[in-house]
């Protein structure tokens, strides 16, 4: 009866109240647009180095912290006009130049350049329409089978930085970190071209997004960088900022979470945002909520439980890779970093300190005072970040919950069957409420948790019923 109501109701009055659909709220995949959180003390210093003119800008911070959404909404909001290049593994130089060339190609052949109206001179449009050409027909055959396409000699860093300036783009290079160290330091170079090429055009922007502990490195391949590069850190999300996300996407939808709802999801979340709009879209799209309602819904606790279960399946093989890169052997020693995580899993506290790892077992043996040198291994990019260090406090932990539990299932049949586990997907569901199983002994079965030292403490959360209003 409820459900008919409400389907007449949204017929009557559907006009009169604004419709969000939930792929536009909760966003686990995409920026944030709707639900964004503002970050005033990071948003003050884009915003400062975007002014400067020749500043060139590296953003940083650990998977998942909102650094290309922090970016993104930031130059939407200035209606600034920007590119996004994104590296993988294998990317060079030469590829990330062409790959900014082709996107800049709509800025160019409708831009109008009409006497003393146009932003790009007829000789820098008429030398791009020309290099264009070129490119276009400089095709090699590789292995008499692959096609790939050469960089010509007329399109150098200097002369992409010209197009940008003219056109007034900013480039976005997202993942920078992930390139070879010897493409690394070329992009440093170019850096330094785009410095050099604000002279004539103020507004020549580069953004590198990379991951932590790789900002310094840009800069310290090119000394004359020193000052002209602003090295910004995204932090991790806050509970309070997790807390925004989710008061921002009940406005939105008409929705309510239970406080023990959105504690929970917090404490999942372990600061990434990415998890918190996962598993709020997982909970509504689960209990048919994909736009705004009429009548507000209200989700419990059991709600919960399907749209954790929905994320272990969704990300098992991700797990599965991040524990892999993480046990991987790179000397050909004994297996060095599953003692140190093991040593998380089997412990119910979720944070340990250093002497807590070397009591476990025979770790005080294996490691003495190298122990230190695997932990910080284990939170570097190479090793999947799986675990993070908070520097207030000196502790440890897993960066994601779920990666515990995971982890603690994978060990536990690892000593069962004394061999490495392979997905089946006759097993899948049976793994995954395992999973679940472990999860609900770490946070559900151990009463209240304490909040860790970084992050905002409870009374600091802000008001349900008056943010975001």
């Amino acid at each position: 009866m409820m459900k008919f109501l409400e389907s007449l109701l949204n017929k009557v009055f559907k006009k009169k109240i604004k419709q969000f659909n939930i792929k536009e709220v909760f966003t686990p995949s995409t920026s944030a647009k709707l639900t964004f959180v503002e970050r005033k003390d990071i948003d003050s210093q884009i915003n400062k180095a975007l002014l400067i003119p020749g500043m060139q800008l590296v953003v940083y911070g650990h998977s998942g912290s909102g650094k290309t959404t922090i970016i993104q909404n930031i130059l939407s909001s200035k209606t600034k006009r920007y590119i996004v290049t994104n590296c993988i593994l294998d990317t060079s130089i030469g590829e990330i130049i062409l790959d900014a060339f082709d996107k800049l190609n709509p800025y160019y052949t409708s831009e109008k350049t009409e006497k003393d109206t146009a932003k790009i001179g007829l000789d820098l449009k008429s030398s791009y329409l020309t290099l264009e050409s070129t490119i276009k027909s400089e095709l090699t055959y590789e292995y008499a089978e692959k096609k790939q396409r050469l960089l010509p000699t007329q399109l150098t860093p200097q002369r992409l930085a010209e197009f940008l300036g003219a056109a007034e783009v900013t480039w976005i290079i997202e993942d920078f970190h992930k390139v070879a160290i010897a493409e690394r330091q070329k992009l440093s170079q170019i850096l330094k071209i785009f410095v050099d090429v604000s002279n004539r055009y103020p507004g020549s922007k580069t953004i590198a997004i990379g991951a932590v502990g790789t900002a310094r490195e840009i800069v310290n391949y090119d000394s004359e960088l020193n000052n002209r590069i602003a090295e910004i850190h995204v932090p991790l999300m806050s509970n309070g900022e997790l807390e925004d996300i989710m008061i921002k996407g009940e406005n939105l939808l008409n929705v309510d979470f239970e406080p023990k709802v959105h504690k929970d999801i917090i404490q999942f979340s372990s600061s990434l945002a990415s998890i918190c709009h996962h598993l709020c879209f997982s909970m509504c799209y689960s209990n048919g909520v994909t736009d705004t309602q009429l009548v507000k819904r209200v989700f419990k606790p059991e709600d919960l439980r399907g749209a954790i279960l929905d994320y272990l399946k969704q990300n098992s093989d991700s797990f599965k890779e991040t524990l892999d890169r993480a046990l991987k052997s790179r000397d050909g020693n004994f297996d060095k970093t599953k003692p140190i995580l093991s040593a998380f899993c089997i412990s119910s506290k979720q944070e340990l300190s250093k002497d807590d790892i070397l009591n476990y077992k025979n770790n005080k043996n294996l490691y003495g005072k190298k122990v230190i040198q695997y932990l910080n291994l284990l939170t570097t990019v190479d090793y999947g970040e799986i675990i993070r260090f908070d520097e207030n406090s000196g502790m440890y932990f897993f960066s994601n919950p779920f990666l515990k539990a995971y982890a603690s299932m994978q060990f536990s049949e690892d000593e069962k069957h004394n061999k490495p586990i392979q997905l089946q997907q006759a097993r899948e569901q049976a793994r995954m409420e395992e999973v679940y199983s472990i999860l609900k002994r770490m946070y559900f079965e151990q009463g209240e948790t304490k909040m860790r030292a970084r992050r905002i403490p409870p009374n600091k959360i802000p008001n349900r019923k008056s943010a975001g209003k």
